[in-house]
């Protein structure tokens, strides 16, 4: 088994194509992860679930999302041998794992047939149950890209469906709390790769069902004179593991199999369809057959046709519709510096959903855009998600310089992050520099919060920690953002960072909320934040 730091270290540098970037790109692509985010990363023991903590605690190094995580390991009545395992290895990756109990093993082992279902169920079940309790509004799971176009296979053949396991959902059974799925885009044999290049040797399934068939498995390869793969798991006679010799017979013919495979259910066509199923509704192509086919409907029956109406008064209708009058009231607390009645409460994923629709009506999103201020907060949030949609660099610009002026929450400000300015980081600066000089709190709050996401890593110089650390103002969500730099700073850039702190360059208060927001962060050791705290100023 190598050292720590040489695991950690492979995966940015020798797993980087096959695995870091496969991580960070479904991160981003599927919005998995938002500020704020309290993540229960489930742990089995397994290759996967191992795998996904290392890759959390990277992200967490590296990454541009203020969250936290908690790794979490339910026991579900493994043997001494197992749960020694996984507490060696957690040990030995420098993994912080909290566990609890369960009896789940004792559960299903009076089932007949595979339990594997029930099991999966009621882990599933005490896992959302235990994170709630913790604070955490998500779990992650290790289901990786093979799991995915399996699941696929497998509805398709076996259960006449097409479906297919999702990259995050919400929970039916817990009111608030959704599922991710972080490996969704990386392949088993790289995550085994990983796993043999660093000498690590991770549980299998571990229960008393597999354990039996695969002492079963292991006498008959013995007998044949057949090795054991100590990494993959020992896999019963399933429909699973047909599947899985099904797509590699399959691959020896079609080397793009697989990504054809994840590829159908990205490009399903509706009007192909001959039924489908929605909220437990089937519907037929015969239902629409004789209907005029260019009428756009929205969920929640909104029309999407915009031309002709006054589409200001149309947004707004619309975002009535969608609101959640609980997200409302839970919002409202978290941005008290304006009036509760200017809040609609549409949560943020039906909001950008929105605006991914609304964006194709170029004409009409150009009148909305015109029509600033915007009366509700949620309209101010639509209006950023739109300008992020921006390809363009300078017209981007223009419209954040617009859109700006009239910012005046934190939580709008920090909302909108268009990718075409982390595409032109070199013309960037001076921009940043203009609105930190206008003076204005929203405007200097963005420009710092664009030096912490896009100019503490590759793209860093320490003349940007000196150009933060000269900002002076009053205003709390300036020197919120100024401390929350510095912390990310700590995080990326210690040596340059913790000189800040060390020669007391920035006000007293940003110094010691710079020190409790590092102190807080699970990207800094344990050791470091020791250190941190004799830093503070009484």
């Amino acid at each position: 088994m190598k050292d720590t730091k040489d695991i950690e270290l492979s995966i940015i540098k020798k797993f980087k194509k096959k695995i870091w970037r496969p991580f960070t790109k479904a991160i981003n692509e599927y919005e998995l992860i938002e500020d704020g985010d309290k993540i229960a990363v489930c742990i089995s023991g397994g290759k996967d679930s191992m795998l996904m903590a290392k890759l959390f605690q990277e992200l967490e190094r590296h990454g541009k999302k203020n969250f936290d995580v908690v790794f979490l390991v339910m026991n579900p009545g493994y043997n001494d041998v197992n749960r020694s395992k996984i507490e060696s290895n957690a040990k030995h990756l420098n993994v912080p794992i909290h566990i609890f109990e369960s009896d789940i093993f004792d559960a299903v082992a009076t089932v007949e047939d595979s339990p594997c279902y029930l099991c999966a169920r009621m882990r599933r079940g005490h896992l959302y149950a235990k994170a709630k309790e913790l604070g955490c509004n998500k779990i992650a799971l290790g289901h990786h890209f093979d799991d995915v176009i399996e699941t696929i296979l497998m509805g398709m053949l076996y259960s006449g469906q097409i479906q297919t396991m999702m990259p995050k959902l919400h929970s039916t059974n817990f009111e608030g709390m959704e599922l991710i799925r972080p490996l969704y885009l990386i392949r088993e044999n790289d995550i085994i790769h990983w796993a043999k290049y660093n000498e690590l040797e991770f549980l299998r399934c571990a229960c008393r069902f597999t354990e039996k068939i695969e002492e079963e498995q292991r006498l008959k390869a013995l007998e044949s004179g057949e090795e054991l793969d100590n990494i993959s798991n020992v896999e019963s006679s399933s429909k699973r593991k047909e599947i899985k010799e099904l797509i590699a017979s399959l691959h020896k013919v079609n080397p793009f199999v697989e990504k054809n495979i994840f590829r159908s259910v990205e490009n399903v066509h509706i009007k192909t369809i001959i039924a489908y199923k929605e909220g437990g509704i089937t519907h037929n192509f015969l239902d629409d057959y004789h209907k005029d086919d260019n009428k756009q409907t929205f969920e929640g029956g909104i029309n999407l046709r915009f031309d002709g109406e006054n589409i200001v008064d149309k947004i707004r209708d619309d975002l009535m519709k969608l609101s959640d009058e609980g997200y409302k009231e839970f919002h409202a607390k978290l941005i008290p510096e304006i009036d509760k009645d200017r809040i609609i409460g549409v949560r943020t994923p039906e909001l950008r959903k929105y605006a991914n629709q609304f964006a194709k009506h170029e004409s009409d999103v150009a009148t909305f855009k015109k029509a600033l201020p915007h009366r509700y907060y949620d309209e101010m949030n639509l209006h950023g998600f739109l300008i992020e949609k921006n390809k363009d660099f300078d017209t981007c610009i223009k419209e954040l310089d617009d859109f700006l002026e009239y910012v005046d929450n934190w939580a709008t400000c920090d909302c909108t992050n268009p990718k075409v300015l982390g595409k032109c980081k070199d013309k960037l600066v001076s921009h940043i520099d203009n609105w930190i000089a206008t003076g204005k709190t929203y405007y200097i709050r963005y420009a710092i919060k664009l030096l912490m996401t896009h100019y503490l890593d590759e793209d860093y110089s320490i003349d940007y920690m000196y150009k933060v650390a000269a900002v002076e103002s009053e205003e709390y969500y300036v020197n919120m953002m100024i401390a929350w730099y510095f912390a990310t700073a700590l995080a990326k850039q210690y040596d340059d960072a913790v000189t800040f702190l060390q020669e007391k360059r920035l006000s007293v208060w940003i110094h010691n909320k710079t020190i409790q927001k590092a102190v807080e962060s699970n990207r800094i050791d344990k050791d470091t934040k020791d250190y941190l705290r004799t830093l503070r100023i009484k």
